[in-house]
């Protein structure tokens, strides 16, 4: 893949692409003008164009429907107007998997990306920890782990490690098991191959829970499925819902095994390069944009989920064990490098 590149610190380019007009762009990025749960992608809509703003190039791995672009990128536009800063966004992996976006982002080559914090933790061991098996107790407790102090030490490491700056967390879902047979304990889990993100973290929590771990590009996911080169994956309900993995697998088993979020992350570059009045408007806009992406994600996973018990293709298995599956996978977690950090926040429930 050939990426654009233009490092976030040459002003000619700057002013060069302030003045480029994105009506290409917008509907190549499918970008939205606010956030509507379930709503269809305006694709006819052309976004007004600050001339005199900085373009902020920001991109990841999310279908153009998800509520990470939905509802979280389309606030930030949102409330980002008139502060000086603008949301160039690309979604659907247009730039890169999570592994290249943050290595541009690391190298100045791309502004903004959004990452888990199993590909982080490839940068800081300490940021996968967020995506350990069954650490958190609901989505509250996961929002006051990621801006809490502990994790804000981690994510000081790692900018000073790699330059990577975690601007803001997301709740991304809560994450489950679809396969063509009910799992509902680990036994249940042999010999099926599972689908996971490329990241060492998600073949231990699977392998914690029973299955084979098989790493494979999200976009490669529903074929793979159809042709029964994997049994199974695992994603939160709204991506499984834009992604459609729900037409090709028969159950979702309700595992709950990771309440996730994802990180909006810049190099140092761009950070260091805003004045005071844009990093103050950039942190009021993330905020806004992780409240945005709260609210529909949930409302997602309720409204998807209830559709599909009324029998719209995909069963729901309720049955599951969870606390059999969340003691097996403790045991993995807890030796860990970042083991002591994990019942640290375990504790804090």
């Amino acid at each position: 893949m050939t990426l654009e590149t233009h490092p976030t610190n040459n002003s000619t380019g700057r002013r060069r692409n302030r003045k480029i007009v994105l009506g290409v762009a917008a509907a190549a990025a499918l970008l939205l003008s606010g956030c509507n749960v379930g709503a269809p992608v305006d694709r006819d809509s052309v976004e007004e164009v600050d001339t005199e703003a900085k373009t902020l190039r920001l991109a990841h791995v999310y279908d153009a429907g998800h509520p990470v672009e939905e509802c979280g990128v389309a606030t930030l536009k949102e409330e980002l107007q008139g502060s000086g800063l603008q949301i160039q966004s690309f979604p659907s992996a247009q730039l890169g998997n999570e592994s290249e976006l943050l290595e541009q982002v690391a190298s100045g080559s791309l502004d903004m990306a959004v990452a888990g914090p199993s590909f982080l933790g490839v940068w800081e061991e300490n940021a996968a920890v967020l995506d350990a098996a069954y650490l958190f107790e609901d989505v509250d407790h996961f929002v006051e782990t990621a801006n809490g102090e502990e994790m804000q030490t981690v994510f000081d490491d790692l900018y000073e490690s790699s330059d990577i700056k975690v601007l803001s967390s997301w709740y991304y879902g809560t994450r489950h098991v679809t396969a063509n047979k009910e799992i509902s304990s680990a036994a249940d889990f042999a010999g099926l191959k599972i689908r996971t993100p490329n990241a060492p973290l998600y073949l231990t929590n699977i392998g914690a829970m029973g299955g084979t771990a098989t790493p494979m590009a999200l976009d490669e996911v529903y074929l793979a499925l159809q042709q029964g080169v994997i049994d199974a994956q695992e994603n939160p309900i709204p991506t499984i819902a834009t992604a459609k993995f729900n037409e090709v697998q028969d159950y979702i088993n309700l595992t709950g095994h990771m309440v996730q979020g994802v990180e909006i992350t810049t190099g140092r570059t761009v950070y260091e390069g805003l004045t005071d009045d844009e990093s103050s408007a950039l942190e009021g806009a993330m905020q806004t944009a992780a409240d945005a992406t709260r609210e529909c994600v949930e409302e997602q996973e309720q409204s998807i989920l209830e559709e599909w018990k009324a029998g719209s293709g995909i069963q729901v298995n309720e049955d599951v064990d969870r606390d059999s599956l969340a003691a097996a996978a403790g045991e993995a977690m807890r030796q860990q490098p970042w083991g002591d950090l994990y019942e640290q926040i375990q504790a804090s429930r």
